[in-house]
């Protein structure tokens, strides 16, 4: 059997592989495939990983099939979290959103006509707000995640994004689908930037549109720490001492309770 494996970040520098067919036998697991590259690669060891297939996440006992595409995932990027040297299960809600309009202008490449969106070229704010206003919305709540010049007492240059761009296009939508189970009559769209992003620009865009401003705030927070749990991106820091991965959870191992308990505590506090 043959298989597609792709590597990233860390992993892939670590390893020294981006993307290569490979050879199996019958009957092997992901993390017994896993293991052979670590074998090779003692390092990665080191680094918690979540395994995907088909760009889905899946179980370490997972058995591989012929023509699969294997995806071996470092820690998302998270936030902030903590820094990685290269030295050194979400739940799929099925049910379909509800249309929103048009990504409209220029979001990054030519395919725009959708709510969830990877790309490298600079986000528009504005075609972001158009695209989920409506004219039964109350509110409309615009968050954006900007590349700031410190973290952790250091003086960062400058941020590099790296994507697994169909899994992650499809993991916001699975975001947006959880968002309308819990607030229906909102309208969401998301877009990430990868690539070089200076100082000031902006990295993530989340907006949404509902009708009352409680539900807009509440779902805009839901949707920023479940991207910061499942979404397969990840985030390299240039610094004045040199250049480090950013750590966050491994995708998957946050639950949906946990972005809902964020949410409430959130509404308590507000």
């Amino acid at each position: 059997m043959r298989v597609q494996v792709k590597f990233f970040a860390i992993f892939r520098e670590m390893i020294g592989v981006k993307t290569e067919a490979k050879e199996i036998a019958e009957g092997t697991t992901i993390e017994q495939l896993w293991k052979e590259y670590t074998a090779r690669s003692p390092r990665a060891n080191n680094v918690r990983a979540a395994y995907a297939v088909n760009q889905k996440l899946v179980k370490p006992d997972h058995i591989l099939h012929d023509g699969d595409e294997v995806g071996f995932l470092p820690p998302v990027s998270g936030g902030q979290g903590k820094s990685i040297k290269a030295k050194a299960k979400s739940k799929n809600v099925k049910r379909k959103t509800k249309s929103t309009k048009s990504i409209r202008g220029d979001l990054g490449n030519s395919r725009m006509n959708q709510d969830a969106l990877i790309t490298r070229k600079p986000l528009n704010l504005n075609a972001l707000y158009n695209s989920v206003a409506f004219p039964g919305a109350g509110a409309i709540i615009i968050f954006s995640g900007v590349v700031r010049d410190n973290s952790h007492g250091k003086s960062v240059k400058h941020l590099e994004y790296e994507a697994y761009s169909q899994m992650a296009e499809q993991s916001m939508r699975d975001i947006i689908a959880e968002m309308h189970e819990r607030w229906v009559d909102a309208r969401v769209a998301i877009a990430h930037r990868i690539g070089k992003i200076k100082i000031g620009e902006a990295s993530l865009l989340i907006a949404v549109a509902a009708p009352h401003r409680p539900e807009a705030y509440a779902a805009s927070r839901y949707a920023i720490e479940r991207i910061k749990a499942i979404l397969p991106v990840w985030k390299k820091e240039f610094a004045t001492d040199g250049a480090e991965w950013v750590e966050g959870p491994v995708a998957g191992e946050l639950s949906l309770e946990k972005a809902d308990a964020i949410v409430r505590e959130a509404e308590k506090r507000a």
